[in-house]
């Protein structure tokens, strides 16, 4: 016959549902988290480069906006070696893509956009790095419970 231990089972209860729980925040947190594009580009080398500006369009023929308004982005590389960079665009919605061009600054203030190295990224609705940990965390927490209930009825 066997027996059970009342302090087992409600270790199993709680641990469950507090993987539940787990899984109802990482949700809500995947509904209610502002949705980001990062972009990233390289230089081999940059000759009187003063800085960059990144455009964002939602049509690659459209009107693109300059996402750095405030300020440069200032150049990190030398005539030698280039350098590689990293933008967060926070003004993004979810389930929209976007299309962003680089226009180079030079130190005498001329410059070159890059409409042939057109960056386009669709942002998500949901990132799968949430989709399966709430799914992992939702059948742990599951397992647990259903494990707990079994052994309370022994």
């Amino acid at each position: 016959m066997e027996t059970h231990n009342p302090s087992s089972t409600k270790w199993l209860l709680l641990i469950g549902s507090l993987w539940l729980v787990l899984a109802v925040a990482l949700l809500i947190y995947q509904l209610v988290a502002p949705p980001k594009v990062r972009i990233t580009w390289e230089t081999a080398t940059e000759l009187q480069t003063a800085g960059f500006n990144l455009y964002r369009s939602t049509s690659p023929d459209g009107e693109f906006e300059q996402v750095n308004r405030d300020q440069l982005i200032p150049s990190q590389g030398t005539t030698i070696s280039g350098a590689s960079y990293t933008y967060v665009d926070s003004q993004v919605k979810a389930g929209e893509t976007y299309y962003y061009l680089l226009e180079e600054i030079e130190l005498d203030a001329s410059s070159n956009r890059y409409e042939e190295d057109m960056f386009t990224y669709a942002v998500p609705r949901v990132t799968w790095w949430a989709v399966v940990l709430t799914a992992i965390s939702l059948l742990v927490g599951l397992a647990l419970l259903i494990t707990g209930f079994r052994e309370s009825k022994t």
